[in-house]
């Protein structure tokens, strides 16, 4: 029996067409795995099921009900609810304040908050994601990335939930955090909860899913079952060609020069932090959720405050006291939480390419704009970003469009040291190799890069060294001809 029918659903914004009289049906109980590129218009499909944007036309059906002209508080009333793939939170309110916001449970006649209530109410949610060691009543805004992606998906789970949709929920998470979301969503899949799972990472879905939708430029080009089709496949449904080299291989470059070192780097968590990142080189960070690893990258980026850290850029001392002096020292960062550290989202593609590096278009104080239009478009155009125009608001892209736009930002401000922390993060499969060449291109053009990634097949294979964190503390230096996933994670809980 079907708990959701979308039929004919159409939806477009000026200059492109998002839902292209889209057809989709779940079952009581299925997860269905919904697959694209960036911009085939995944997200856009969910948005309309959750109220968030209406169709120009087509029906929806939920539950043998046919529905028009809802909106998100209603959908959530017919047991909708969705785990976006841009977090949505507030930063100062605690972790049980943001499972609660909007039902918050209240005592006494002058129906007061009943913290001590709503803290307890917490606990349980928590535990089931994997946060039971944290205090319900901490501010969001002091968790780390992964952290914050676990309190989403526990928003979720405090409701009464006919229809769950699962955006991308494992971008920040590690493995083991991974398997314990698996197993909440198999339990809801128990309890008759039908589940709609996006996501790039092709071999989750094998994992969970029971059914997959592909979408391609807006459309659903195909529909299958999971125990029928296969990874190859999957990808040429997405991209309309095959794609041979997951890991496109590096020329033969020649390791050169330090280009960047840190010593002695300690904050209240960090103990004794040291390793150097050379010239054509990618070194890898890895490490379990909390491990320290994008601690560290804020500290070399001045967004965090340390206590003592040497630490030298192509041979000169290095100590920036805030992010715009370590870009004029050559030092660029594609943060790992894009939506708050890496753009503006009501400004335009071509702001928030340039803005980190103005003084590249304005050599005598005037701004050339000429100039910055034709660089700002070089960038959409050598990462294949897809944009109605280049003075659209980034916020009217896909999220792996935007995660491109962030890249591009950083790349034009012509680095020496390049920090990448998660940076394929919530991007497609076709995606994912343009940001691999791009790394090998900036290895090529004798720049450092320093990567931090969950995923192990990503950085095994496109690291040359990797140092493993363990609660603040690295734990081993591993060299390519030693990688494997065994060591990694030995050293990661603290081997």
């Amino acid at each position: 029996m079907n708990i959701l029918e979308m039929k004919d659903i159409y939806k477009a914004f000026p200059g492109i067409v998002a839902n292209d009289h889209v057809n989709l049906t779940l079952e009581k109980g299925e997860v269905l795995a919904l697959i694209g590129e960036n911009g085939a218009g995944k997200s856009t499909l969910m948005k309309i099921l959750s109220g968030a944007q209406k169709p120009d036309s087509g029906a929806i059906i939920v539950d043998g009900k046919s529905l028009s002209g809802y909106n998100t508080k209603e959908a959530i009333a017919l047991g909708i609810g969705i785990v976006y793939q841009e977090l949505n939170y507030l930063g100062a309110l605690s972790i049980a304040e943001n499972l609660y916001i909007g039902r918050v449970p209240t005592k006494g006649r002058a129906r007061k908050i009943d913290y001590a209530r709503m803290a307890e109410d917490a606990k349980a949610i928590m535990k089931e994601v994997g946060l039971e060691h944290l205090n319900p009543m901490t501010p969001v805004e002091q968790l780390s990335v992964a952290q914050k992606q676990l309190v989403e998906i526990a928003r979720a789970f405090t409701r009464d939930l006919k229809i769950l949709v699962l955006d991308e929920p494992t971008s920040a998470l590690s493995d083991t955090e991974t398997e314990d979301l698996f197993r909440l969503i198999r339990r809801f899949k128990a309890n008759g909860v039908s589940i709609i799972y996006i996501s790039h990472r092709l071999n989750e879905i094998f994992e969970v899913a029971d059914s997959v939708m592909i979408m391609r430029d807006g459309k659903n080009v195909a529909r299958r079952k999971i125990s029928e089709t296969c990874t190859e496949e999957l990808v040429r449904d997405m991209v309309g060609r095959e794609i041979k080299d997951m890991y496109p291989k590096r020329g033969n470059i020649s390791i050169g020069k330090e280009i960047f070192r840190v010593e002695n780097l300690r904050t209240d968590f960090l103990k004794d932090v040291a390793f150097d990142v050379r010239e054509g080189e990618v070194v890898g960070l890895f490490g379990l959720m909390g491990a320290g690893r994008t601690e560290i990258c804020d500290c070399i980026m001045a967004m965090k405050k340390y206590e003592r850290a040497d630490m030298v850029v192509d041979g000169k001392k290095y100590a920036p006291r805030k992010p715009s002096e370590a870009l004029a020292s050559g030092v660029a960062y594609v943060p790992a939480e894009r939506k708050s550290d890496g753009i503006c989202a009501v400004s335009s593609v071509k702001d928030n390419i340039t803005i980190a590096n103005l003084r590249k278009f304005a050599p005598k104080g005037i701004m050339n704009l000429k100039h910055e239009m034709e660089i700002a478009k070089g960038w959409v155009s050598k990462l294949n970003i897809k944009v109605p125009q280049i003075l659209a608001p980034v916020d009217t892209l896909s999220g792996g469009n935007q995660q491109k736009v962030v890249v591009a930002k950083g790349l034009n401000t012509e680095p020496k040291l390049m920090i990448l922390n998660e940076p394929t993060r919530g991007v497609d499969v076709g995606a994912k190799v343009e940001i691999y060449n791009l790394i090998n291109d900036l290895c090529e053009s004798r720049k450092a890069v320093l990567m931090i990634s969950s995923e192990l097949p990503e950085i095994m294979s496109m690291a040359d060294r990797i140092f493993v964190i363990h609660e603040g503390r690295i734990t081993g230096e591993i060299l390519k001809n030693d990688f494997s996933q065994e060591t990694l994670l030995k050293y990661a809980i603290g081997g």
